[in-house]
């Protein structure tokens, strides 16, 4: 070989190997951001759940207060027994309620006495006012006869003063016709008194039955308002011996024998003598966040972990969801409200017991076969888009402005629509991060459903926060090994 020959080929190698050396030291200068990826999997199923925390409770339950003040004189049950509907569970001293019973007995049968009374007097006063007004009718007819009797009379004495006074007749005569005529007058004043007489008579009875028939309606009022007290005395009378309303089991007892029963005022607790709750039917009375009462329905499935039976599992379906929030106190209105929502065990354990704390988490929503990527992944960039509103990607071929071209064009500024977008950042083959919007549809436990704008097997950022908060588009980026290796050791 030539020596000529021999430079050439020094030469081709030296230039190769500063080839090389000036791109080892572009690249080694290359900005590289530090990312935790991951892919996009197809999920067979992906559960939206929504947890919360509550108690158990018997879906029918009564707690038993007393109506009746007194002391307690039998109590046959103890806490945790069975009772049957009807059952004396326990009976209150009854003596005063039987005086008080016995003494509005004896009112209400005086008050029935006086109104028996009353109805024997207005019946003889009708019968009394019957008679007047018939005797009234007499005297009618009586002062129409002597009106009568004074006509005749006075036309007779007419008759015999004319014949008087023309010499036919005797003076005697003449005086005999008018005493005649005087004496029928008076008879006629005395029936005319006697009419008057009856009418006032009349009028008084009828004004004597009104007065006695108002008394009556009163007495029957009286009669009614002791009857209510009879009503009332025997009703608390009865309530001295207090029995089972329903079938079930005596959850809590909180009195004994001998102790003094006090009426509930207001559903005081303290004036709760026992409960009594049907056991056959088992729920959980949650507290659910307002934020996620909108996704739940009727008919949701749950499943109830019961925190004494932390290795037992509970299926259940949501059966009421409350409309107004829980109430709290006043100066709680700022924070967040809290629903109660109420889930039915389906196959319940004879080891539950009302107010044992639980938790459930309650399928609000189930997709199949979907792709899903994990929830950390999602971020959001405001980036620009189409007058449409459409993303508008950027040219990364494009060389980046100067700050004098920028500036230049800051009076553009308005024609370029942005708007915020929620998205993932996709590892390209050349390990740059671009920004790609995508629709996302329900949300599991760690992972969420994407609708649109990625493959199954792509490969996208999902770490960590602080990088993925800071990642620009169109970065290189180097896969964080060490974070999948620590997370495999864990797993396994």
């Amino acid at each position: 070989m030539s020596k000529k020959k021999k430079i050439w080929i020094a030469g081709g190698v030296v230039l190769a190997l500063g080839l090389i050396l000036f791109f080892s030291i572009k690249a080694s200068q290359r900005d590289e951001v530090l990312v935790q990826t991951s892919k996009v999997v197809r999920k067979d199923a992906l559960k939206a759940q929504v947890s919360a925390s509550g108690q158990i409770r018997a879906k029918e339950f009564v707690e038993l207060q007393s109506e009746t003040a007194g002391v307690i004189i039998d109590l046959p049950i103890r806490e945790g027994d069975k009772v049957t509907k009807g059952d004396v569970l326990l009976k209150i001293d009854p003596i005063q309620t039987q005086a008080q019973t016995s003494s509005a007995q004896a009112q209400y049968e005086a008050a029935m006495t006086e109104i028996r009374g009353q109805q024997f007097q207005i019946a003889n006063a009708d019968q009394n006012l019957a008679s007047s007004e018939a005797a009234l009718i007499s005297a009618r007819a009586e002062l129409a006869q002597a009106e009568n009797n004074v006509a005749r009379a006075r036309s007779s004495f007419q008759r015999s003063q004319q014949l008087h006074e023309e010499g036919l007749i005797s003076r005697d005569e003449y005086e005999q016709a008018q005493n005649s005529l005087k004496g029928v007058q008076s008879q006629y004043e005395v029936s005319k008194s006697r009419l008057s007489q009856m009418e006032t008579q009349v009028a008084v009875a009828k004004n004597n039955i009104e007065q006695m028939r108002r008394s009556f309606e009163a007495s029957q009022a009286r009669l009614k308002s002791q009857e209510a007290q009879l009503t009332q005395a025997t009703d608390q009378q009865r309530k001295t011996t207090i029995t089972a309303p329903l079938t079930g089991v005596i959850t809590q007892l909180n009195v004994e024998k001998g102790e003094r029963a006090v009426p509930g005022v207001l559903n005081s607790p303290q004036a709760t003598l026992m409960v009594i709750a049907d056991l056959s039917v088992i729920q959980a009375e949650l507290k659910v966040d307002e934020t996620d009462i909108v996704n739940l329905a009727l008919g949701n499935s749950a499943q109830v972990k019961v925190d004494a039976l932390p290795e037992e599992v509970f299926d259940g379906e949501v059966s009421e969801i409350g409309n107004s929030p829980i109430s709290t106190s006043a100066a709680a209105t700022q924070e967040a409200k809290d629903f109660k929502v109420i889930v039915t065990l389906k196959v319940p354990t004879t080891k539950i017991r009302p107010g044992m704390s639980c938790t459930a988490d309650i399928t609000t929503d189930t997709r199949n076969n979907i792709l899903a990527i994990p929830i950390q992944a999602l971020t959001i960039r405001e980036v620009e888009v189409d007058k449409d509103g459409n993303y508008v990607e950027p040219d990364l071929s494009k060389p980046k402005k100067t700050e004098t071209i920028a500036q230049a064009d800051s009076s553009n500024k308005s024609k370029i629509n942005k708007k915020e977008l929620e998205g993932v950042f996709v590892v390209t083959k050349e390990n740059l991060a671009r920004f790609r919007p995508v629709k996302t549809g329900i949300t599991g436990e760690s992972e969420i459903e994407v609708k649109s704008n990625l493959q199954e097997g792509e490969v996208i950022v999902s770490g960590s926060f602080q990088t993925l908060r800071n990642l620009k588009d169109g970065a290189f980026v180097k896969i964080d090994t060490t974070a999948k290796t620590e997370a495999t050791k864990s797993s396994s």
